[in-house]
C-alpha cells in the first residue's frame, strides 16, 4: 500500500460520525464466517476401515464418522475383561481368612484351657507347655492379619484390573472418529483404505447453522454501546439486489488496535435456512440498545 492511499485510507476512516443511542452505525466491510469449524484428525496410526460421511453430510453431536482397524485393540478389551473377571473373583473368596479366624479361636480356647488348669492345680500344665500355647496363638494371630491383607490385596487387584480395561477401552475409542458438534461435512481428506498417523486430518465440519460476521469500527464511533445491538446484514445478490439478515452483536473487543484505533466487532445470525454462506463480504448496520431503564431518543 503506497503512502498516498494510506492517508486517503486513514482519513476517511476518520471521517466516519459518532454513533449515539438510538442512531445506525454502518460498517461498510465485514467478512461471514462460520460460528464454529473442526479438523476431524486421527488419534492412532493404522488403516482407515470405515468412512461414514461425505461432502454434505448433516452430522449430530456423537455420531460415528469413521473407524481405524480396532482388531488389536478390541483383544486387549477382552483380555482386561477376562483379568477383571478374574480379580472379582479372588476378592469375594473369604476361606482362608475364615479358616485362619477359626483357628485363632481354638488356640486362644486352649490357652485359656490350660491357664485355667493351672490356677486350679499349680503345675498341672508346664511352662514349655504354655509357652507352645501362646506361640501357637501369636501364629494364628499373625495368619488371621495376612488373611486379612490378602483381602486387601485382591481388592486393589480389582481396581488395577478395571483401570486396564478402562484404558483398553478408551484405545479402542480412539480409533473411531466421532463428530464433537452438530454440522456439516464440508471436505473429506482421507479415504478408506488409506493409511493414517496420528493427527492426519479426515474430515472438516462447520456448524453452518448459525454463522457471523466480523468488521472493525473507530473508536471514535463507539460512543454508544453496542453489545446486543440489533445487527442487519446485507449481502448483495444476483442483480445488484441486497438479501438482509437480522441478529444481535455478540462481541465487542475490549482492546483498540494502537495504529488505526479500530475496534473489532462481532454479530452473530441464525441460518437455519441455509441461504446464508460463510467466506461472502457484506455491510452490517447495527442499532444500539439503549441502557436499561432508559428510553431510546
Amino acid at each position: 500500500m503506497n503512502a498516498p492511499f494510506r492517508v486517503a485510507l486513514v482519513l476517511l476512516i476518520a471521517s466516519g460520525p459518532t454513533v449515539v443511542c438510538g442512531e445506525e452505525l454502518e460498517v461498510q466491510s465485514v467478512v461471514v464466517g462460520f460460528l464454529a469449524e473442526v479438523e476431524l484428525a486421527a488419534d492412532e496410526s493404522g488403516p482407515l476401515v470405515e468412512l461414514a460421511a461425505r461432502e454434505g453430510s448433516r452430522v449430530k453431536t456423537g455420531d460415528r464418522l469413521g473407524r481405524l482397524d480396532d482388531r488389536d485393540a478390541k483383544l486387549q478389551v477382552d483380555r482386561a475383561q477376562i483379568t477383571l473377571r478374574h480379580a472379582e473373583a479372588q476378592a469375594k473368596v473369604k476361606v482362608k481368612l475364615l479358616q485362619a479366624e477359626e483357628a485363632l479361636k481354638l488356640a486362644q480356647l486352649e490357652l485359656d484351657r490350660a491357664t485355667t488348669a493351672n490356677q486350679e492345680l499349680s503345675g498341672v500344665v508346664s511352662e514349655t507347655q504354655l509357652s507352645k500355647l501362646k506361640l501357637e496363638l501369636r501364629r494364628a494371630e499373625l495368619n488371621v492379619e495376612q488373611a486379612t491383607e490378602d483381602r486387601a490385596t485382591a481388592a486393589r487387584a480389582v481396581e488395577a484390573a478395571a483401570n486396564e480395561l478402562a484404558l483398553a477401552e478408551r484405545a479402542r475409542e480412539r480409533r473411531v472418529l466421532v463428530s464433537p458438534m452438530d454440522g456439516t461435512v464440508v471436505e473429506v481428506r482421507r479415504r478408506a483404505g488409506e493409511w493414517l498417523e496420528p493427527g492426519q486430518v479426515v474430515l472438516r465440519l462447520v456448524r453452518d447453522d448459525r454463522l457471523r460476521a466480523i468488521g472493525f469500527v473507530k473508536l471514535d464511533q463507539l460512543a454508544a454501546p453496542l453489545d446486543g445491538g440489533v445487527a442487519t446484514l446485507l449481502v448483495p445478490s444476483v442483480g445488484g439486489k441486497e438479501s438482509s439478515f437480522t441478529g444481535r452483536v455478540t462481541f465487542v473487543s475490549p482492546e483498540a488496535n494502537p495504529i488505526n484505533r479500530q475496534v473489532k466487532i462481532i454479530a452473530e445470525f441464525d441460518n437455519a435456512s441455509g441461504r446464508l454462506r460463510a467466506g461472502l463480504s457484506a455491510k452490517l448496520k447495527i442499532r444500539p440498545e439503549p441502557p436499561p431503564g432508559s428510553k431510546a431518543e
